[in-house]
């Protein structure tokens, strides 16, 4: 009853029911009605809230959805700004995501109203919910005014209220990206800040206390103790969860560097969940399929995946697929080995589709489907480093079983079979394995014994190994991943010259390696002690491989020898060829990576039967990163300089300064891995590739007999120039 005039909250609470649990999976709704009626029992007003049961919460540094832990499987972010009114869209691209294995999505930067909210309510997409003014205090900006604080304050906790009943919003994020609490380059400026987020935490614990709360999309605990002291960091809220935002092999660092659990080994603390809300691998045009323009022309991002082919007169496929790649092996490794974690929203998401606004024409981008294998509930997930296999050699891997089923239960002894198909379909080989339960939220390894048939249907296979897993007969995941399979005769090709051709290495410890493998592609040379008894004996070709270091006359011999007709071949002798060609060869380094190089003259005979895109992930059978290169070498481009393989590093953005500042950025993270010279009457070709892995990569063996050819042949190459 109720006073005029007055106002009142009334807590009611029904004893004894039993309601189907909201999930992702489960998206069980109800309808609360509620009406206001006279003494007489006629109806003033009536209301319907559509809402629904469930927990979620943070217990032990982990996410519990309805009690059991609950890893993200996400991608971030959804085309709701193009779109906001329209009902189709939401309710289309979310089914897209729920075919995707995508549950999990954040209202990135724009704030979503109550029709999208709704549609995530009904197809079963779970919420990070992120405030208003992304960028809100952010590095060493002042702080804003007082009321327009105090505007920012009332409006986001009024989402909180307008929203708090939709059962699909997990968590509240307050912003993204404020980072002030590690670039504000002044201390007590960015307490302040703590303590003004501090305080708007609170006031959304008192709105909404049945949800954890993210103090920033980007921000993470750890270390702050140390930056501010424990006294200040226990006397504000900074929320619940850490979250990283990071750009593996977009801005930094290659996917291979975290396959160990690197992630969770490096930002995981033990009381708070560890999750990624932005992992971002590239962003392709939603038109073209292209990379963007700005990552493509400012910033050369996606050069460094696939070289001269990220631009727009190349074929899109080309970056298509290194993106599809890059991300649905980060999802994989992310998911395999960071058990501590609670998941990861893959960034961003809306680019993974050609036409992402129109509800009919909406068209998936190969990195959704990728994405849809490395996010299914149950993954079965093939731990692979090199992609190029010789036939009959064993297939280095590990193959992990991973547990995320929503129902908290442990997955029952599995039969796990895998087959190697050829580009027909053709089932080259295969076989089964039973494998143990295995735990929710957990983790099975095995070490297949997988290998590649002696006899293949041709000497070079785009091959797939297939994995299929079945529990009780039912199949719940399957996975595919790309290898390319060579006969040895294909790394030998054909005979190189005439058979008149004589072929001399220089002697030395690092020599050995590639004297032997020139040996099993059945190339004949002979080996000199010094290069005074090389060069005496006249060779077609002279091979210096792995040596450091020339004195000034065997330079100048060298130099003399070539200008007058020979041939050199350079392998990873970098200061010796800078001592033959000084002008020509002016520095080098180690890549950060080294895992892709790609071609600058794919016209060039060095690259015979090799394809633009197989410059990469060079396979040595260890668990390591699968370098491609050794260093990479500055040279001074001219008339008499071939430019033919090359690589960039990965790195983030590459802004102003004039332009050239930013000529000198891009020089400073742009290398060559192969380089053609002419000088005088002969050539010569310097390469830090990883031909060192000759015997166990067969690209990396046909790309040494190439070379060797190359420089056999009378007019070896047509200048850059």
């Amino acid at each position: 009853t109720l006073a005029p005039g007055e106002k009142r909250t009334l807590i009611y609470s029904v004893d004894g029911l039993k309601p189907r649990l909201w999930s992702p999976h489960h998206p069980d709704l109800y309808d609360f009605t509620f009406t206001l009626s006279d003494k007489k029992g006629r109806e003033l007003d009536s209301f319907t809230e559509t809402s629904g049961f469930r927990t979620f919460e943070v217990r032990d540094g982990l996410f519990y959805l309805n009690g059991h832990k609950y890893w993200l499987r996400g991608g971030n972010h959804i085309p709701f700004a193009l779109a906001p009114n329209d009902k189709r869209l939401a309710d289309t691209f979310m089914q897209h995501m729920k075919r995707g294995n995508i549950d999990v999505t954040r209202t990135h930067t724009t704030p979503w109203n109550e029709l999208w909210l709704d549609a995530a309510d009904r197809n079963g997409i779970g919420i990070s919910f992120e405030g208003t003014w992304p960028w809100l205090f952010i590095h060493s900006t002042p702080l804003p005014d007082a009321q327009v604080l105090a505007m920012w304050r009332e409006e986001f906790l009024g989402l909180l209220k307008k929203y708090r009943n939709h059962p699909s919003l997990l968590f509240w994020t307050v912003n993204n990206e404020m980072k002030f609490y590690d670039n504000d380059d002044d201390i007590e400026r960015a307490k302040e800040k703590y303590r003004y987020i501090s305080d708007v935490v609170g006031d959304m614990r008192k709105v909404d206390p049945t949800r954890p709360v993210c103090f920033d999309s980007n921000y993470q605990a750890k270390g702050k103790e140390q930056k501010y002291g424990k006294a200040f960091m226990d006397s504000i809220d900074d929320g619940d969860i850490d979250d990283m935002h990071a750009y593996y092999n977009w801005y930094d660092y290659s996917l291979f560097r975290f396959f160990n659990g690197e992630f969770q080994d490096r930002f995981k603390m033990p009381d708070r969940p560890l999750i990624s809300q932005e992992m971002s691998t590239g962003y392709p045009n939603n038109e073209t399929g292209h990379p963007t323009h700005s990552y493509q022309i400012i910033h050369q991002n996606p050069e460094s995946l696939v070289g001269y082919d990220c631009y727009d007169y190349a074929d899109p496929a080309c970056f298509l697929w290194a993106q599809s790649f890059i991300t649905g092996e980060l999802a994989e490794a992310l998911r395999r080995s960071n058990d501590r974690a609670s998941g990861i929203m893959h960034f961003a998401l809306l680019t993974w589709f050609r036409q992402v606004y129109d509800a009919d024409r909406i068209e998936p981008w190969p990195t959704y489907y990728a994405l849809a294998r490395a996010l299914q509930p149950v993954l079965v997930s093939a731990e692979l480093w090199g992609r190029h296999l010789y036939a009959g050699e064993k297939l280095t891997t590990r193959v992990c079983v991973v547990n995320d089923l929503e129902e908290g239960r442990a997955l029952r002894p599995t039969l796990l079979r895998w087959e190697l198909r050829d580009e027909c379909g053709r089932v080259l080989d295969h076989g089964d394995r039973m494998l143990d339960s295995v735990p929710h939220y957990g983790r099975l390894w095995i070490d297949p014994e997988i290998t590649i048939p002696e006899s293949l249907p041709e000497e070079k296979v785009k091959a797939r190994l297939y994995l299929k897993l079945n529990e009780d007969g039912i199949p719940v995941s399957a996975n595919e991943y790309e290898l390319l399979l060579t006969t040895r005769d294909w790394a030998k090709g054909n005979k190189i010259g005439d058979g008149k051709q004589r072929l001399a290495i220089l002697k030395g410890e690092g020599a050995d390696k590639t004297a032997a493998t020139l040996t099993s592609l059945g190339i004949e040379y002979a080996r000199y002690a010094s290069v005074t008894q090389m060069l005496a004996a006249n060779p077609t070709v002279a091979i210096i491989s792995d040596t450091h270091v020339l004195n000034d006359y065997d330079a100048k011999a060298l130099r003399k020898y070539e200008e007058n007709g020979g041939r050199i071949l350079f392998l990873n002798s970098n200061e010796a060829a800078k001592a033959v060609f000084p002008e020509h060869i002016l520095s080098w380094e180690v890549p950060t990576e080294g895992d892709i190089s790609f071609m600058e003259r794919n016209d060039s005979r060095v690259f015979d039967g090799i394809e633009p895109l197989e410059l990469r992930y060079f396979n040595n059978n260890r668990r390591e990163i699968p370098t491609a290169c050794n260093t990479t070498m500055q040279v001074n481009r001219s008339e008499a300089l071939t430019e033919l393989a090359g690589q960039i590093k990965i790195h983030a953005y590459i802004d102003g300064g004039g332009s050239k500042a930013r000529l000198d950025r891009i020089n400073s993270l742009r290398g060559f891995t192969m380089v053609g010279i002419n000088e005088g009457k002969g050539s010569a070709i310097v390469s830090t590739m990883a031909t060192q892995k000759a015997d166990t990569d067969p690209v990396a063996a046909r790309l040494l007999r190439n070379m060797v050819e190359t420089l056999v042949s009378e007019a070896p190459f047509t200048p850059s120039i």
